[in-house]
């Protein structure tokens, strides 16, 4: 228990006059005794008793780069230099000496008188002005590029950094896909790096309902009972709902589609009889003035940036103008496929730029796979990139052959670990942080057609042992062409890919081939699809349209933050692929049987190893010209020539 210590009061020892009046003695405070006064500021330190001193430091001068110096540490949107100086007097206020300007801004906020709005702006008015900078005229045409007239500049994002306080959605953006520490060195790219015309406002009401009444009256006129009962308007078809009346027959509505079609002066018409999960007919016509459904109309939604979806991506509006995304990995894998002009390319475009806006290199590697040469260049030099994208078919062959090794090296891996798939390794990796992050891997083939023209069987059957184990590994297909043939589609590949993208196309039959029903040849073209996913009835999508300008602008963002680290260049896929394309796959095993046997019969060869008698002939051709066997003497089986030891080392110098 502490005592409060007693003052001490001087004690009376001579007694005054009675004249004299009392006066009581006064006790010196310790500040009196001390003989200074206390600061009015508190030292964390030494508290009250400081002296009223103000020691000012000498002043530092730094010297190098200063851009490079202190650019990372500004709390602040960074202003221009001359503005620096002309508002504080100096270029780096923030590491200055607190002075002038600062000073007062610093006493203001202390003594909460700062009631005015900041002076630096926000995040969101940094993104206003950029997008106040971007060209405001109406693209009319899907396909016409985009003039380069007040766009921004890649460098305008480096160089003016924004404030550090970002938006919650960019934040959301950011956390969903930091799962290790580099990603700590990669940004996003920013919405911002989209065009978004102004749309010019449309009135088809009068339109609408002169189609309503020539509708009825065909149907009238026809002795068919049903009226129209509502109509859906989307940005290239509008839909028309049918309520039949009670006895009459669907089959009345789809044998009078010519006369609809006369009726309404329409291009093409497409009937759904009835619409899944409602029990009207629909009758799609294709609007008086097409709307373009632009790449960031779709991307700059809740849905799309707070999915918690692995590989998500948007495809494009359906008919009620509502967005349509899907996941790569619930595809999981898809068919694109659509005559020239329909919008394959684009729509390839928007699914490879939905994944570069969502996943950083470390999350997502890309194999792309482009015959034509022209359509997937722009990718090339990414840091995502396994390869640099793929032009010659032999090269290509090789890479699908190189991803199912991949995949069967992926599973071995995850029958070590114990997991079941890439997500419980990467869960697995997060908690115990002893191993590397394993990213998921897309492949996509922009023309089928090609490879199978050159490599049918080999690409085939990586395609086909792909899509039937690859999806529990994160190796996902995405596959597109422009001749769906059956020689091209075949049944093989089609069984295992559910998820197909159909464009349009010049028959029924090659309707039928990629989404097995009709209607592909009832579409418009220019991005006029039908989306069939697994397991779900097939909608009519309006794709969207990104330009070959923003593209570039948002590949070349990512190029800057990072330099493209390949897993293998082209001349190792040279190699590989002219190696698979010399020896056959049997070739060691057929030898070894032949030195043992001591004879190399072809018939015995295709029955031993249940292969074809042409490729048993091919692969003891190859035996004859190491020298293993001897030359072709009519009838007879030829000799062997080598012994097991002589086999062992020719296998080893091959």
């Amino acid at each position: 228990m502490f005592f409060k210590k007693k003052r001490s009061v001087e004690a009376v020892t001579n007694r005054t006059d009675d004249t004299v009046p009392f006066v009581v003695p006064q006790i010196k405070t310790k500040e009196e005794k001390s003989g200074y006064k206390a600061n009015r500021f508190v030292s964390p330190i030494f508290g009250t008793k400081v002296k009223d001193e103000v020691v000012i430091p000498t002043p530092y001068s730094r010297t190098g780069d200063l851009d490079r110096q202190l650019d990372s540490f500004r709390t602040k949107k960074k202003l221009t230099k001359e503005d620096m100086k002309r508002k504080y007097g100096s270029e780096y206020p923030e590491f200055d000496l607190i002075s002038g300007n600062n000073l007062e801004e610093a006493m203001e906020k202390q003594n909460g008188r700062n009631k005015e709005t900041p002076k630096y702006e926000s995040y969101d008015k940094f993104e206003e002005r950029i997008e106040e900078t971007k060209p405001t005229e109406v693209i009319e045409d899907d396909y016409k590029e985009v003039s380069n007239k007040s766009k921004t500049s890649i460098s305008d994002f480096f160089d003016n950094k924004p404030e550090v306080k970002p938006v919650k959605k960019e934040v959301k953006r950011v956390e969903k896909v930091s799962m290790n520490k580099f990603n700590k060195e990669y940004r996003l790219p920013p919405f911002s790096l989209l065009t978004k015309p102004v749309k010019k406002p449309s009135d088809s009401g009068e339109w609408i309902n002169k189609q309503i009444e020539s509708l009825n009256k065909t149907f009238k006129d026809m002795s068919v009972g049903a009226h129209v009962y509502t109509h859906t308007k989307g940005p290239t078809v509008t839909r028309y709902e049918i309520i039949l009346d009670s006895g009459v027959n669907v089959r009345k509505i789809t044998s009078i589609s010519d006369n609809i079609k006369m009726a309404l002066a329409a291009k093409e018409i497409r009937i759904e009889a009835p619409i899944p999960g409602k029990s009207t007919v629909g009758i799609e016509v294709p609007n008086e003035v097409a709307e373009i459904v632009h790449f960031i109309d779709i991307v700059n939604q809740d849905k799309f940036i707070n999915s918690n979806d692995a590989l998500n991506v948007a495809i494009g509006l359906d008919i009620d103008g509502k967005g349509v995304y899907t996941s790569i990995v619930k595809m999981p894998h898809g068919l694109v496929a659509g005559a020239t002009g329909s919008g394959k390319s684009v729509c390839i475009n928007t699914i490879l730029m939905s994944l570069l806006f969502k996943y950083s290199p470390d999350h997502l590697k890309l194999m792309l796979i482009d015959p034509k040469m022209v359509e997937l260049s722009a990718y090339n030099e990414l840091p995502h990139l396994l390869t640099p994208v793929i032009t010659d078919a032999k090269i290509a062959t090789a890479g699908l052959k190189w991803a199912v090794e991949e995949m069967e090296s992926r599973f071995v891996t995850f029958s070590n670990e114990r997991v079941k798939d890439i997500v419980s390794y990467n869960d697995k990796v997060n908690r115990e942080g002893l191993l590397e992050i394993m990213p998921y891997i897309v492949i996509v083939v922009d023309e089928l057609a090609d490879l199978m023209m050159i490599a049918s069987s080999s690409v085939e059957s990586s395609i086909m042992r792909l899509t039937q184990k690859a999806r529990a590994c994160g190796i996902h297909l995405i596959i597109a062409t422009q001749r769906p043939s059956t020689d091209v589609v075949k049944g093989t590949i089609k069984s295992n890919i559910p998820t197909r993208i159909a464009f349009m196309v010049s028959s029924y039959i090659d309707s039928m081939t990629i989404i097995d029903s009709a209607g592909a040849d009832k579409l418009l073209g220019r991005g006029d699809m039908l989306f069939a996913e697994s397991g779900k009835p097939q909608i009519r999508v309006q794709g969207a349209y990104i330009s070959d300008i923003e593209i570039q602008n948002v590949n070349e963002f990512i190029r800057r933050q990072r330099s493209n680290e390949y897993f293998f260049d082209q001349e190792k896929l040279v190699n590989k692929a002219a190696s698979s394309s010399q020896y056959d796959e049997l070739f060691a095993e057929v030898a070894r049987y032949v030195v043992m046997k001591k004879e190399a019969s072809i018939n015995k060869i295709s029955k031993e190893f249940r292969v074809g008698f042409n490729r048993a002939q091919k692969i003891v051709e190859m035996l004859s010209e190491m020298g293993i066997v001897s030359d072709n003497v009519g009838s007879k089986a030829r000799s062997v020539l080598v012994t097991e030891t002589e086999l062992d080392e020719l296998l080893s110098r091959k």
